[in-house]
């Protein structure tokens, strides 16, 4: 194994979490995923890059996978598709407990600037400065991002939880309905 292959396989186990996260967010097809994914990678690997320091790595990274999902979403294909809806089985973060699924269900509603600063900074834990770096904006318009995605998200977390009560009531409702009827 060669000394590029060795580099790019410690990159894919170190930062490969990250930069699928940050393609599911942006895109719904699952085979459109995987092939940004590689080429996020195979960029890296044919490229001859140099990085002074590490967050300067992952800011290329992140920022490559950023530039590739608005490529593919500008794509006429893309156009053509009839408005397909995000994957929610494939949670960046590998969790499939239905908390993680309502979450990210939650997030994937979100408008892109606001879910990929989100991801970023609270499931990736990469700070406000590298983000904004990363999507090339200032530091401020990356908090007001964060906090505007945080009250978002809150609201529709809380849109849901009241339409599970509401359901609940019903069914609740219907069950006792059912019970009296049938002891008429």
């Amino acid at each position: 194994m060669t000394d590029e292959q060795k580099d790019l396989e410690f990159v894919m186990d170190k930062y490969g979490r990250t930069v699928n996260g940050i393609i599911t967010s942006m895109l719904s097809s699952p085979s459109e995923r995987e092939d940004i994914f590689q080429e996020v990678f195979l960029l890296y690997y044919t490229k001859e890059l140099y990085f002074p320091e590490e967050a300067a790595r992952r800011s290329w990274l992140i920022r490559t996978a950023i530039n590739l999902c608005k490529a593919a979403n500008r794509s006429p294909w893309n156009r053509l598709r009839d408005g397909e809806e995000f994957d929610l089985n494939t949670l960046p973060a590998g969790g499939s407990d239905s908390a993680d699924t309502g979450l990210w269900a939650a997030m994937c509603r979100l408008k892109e600037k606001y879910r990929l600063p989100l991801f970023l900074h609270y499931f990736e834990e990469i700070s406000i400065q590298e983000i904004a770096r990363a999507m090339k904006l200032s530091e401020g318009a990356v908090k007001m991002r964060l906090r505007r995605a945080k009250e978002k998200l809150k609201a529709e977390l809380e849109s849901v939880k009241e339409q599970k009560e509401k359901e609940a009531a019903v069914h609740e409702r219907e069950r006792e309905y059912n019970i009296h009827s049938s002891k008429a």
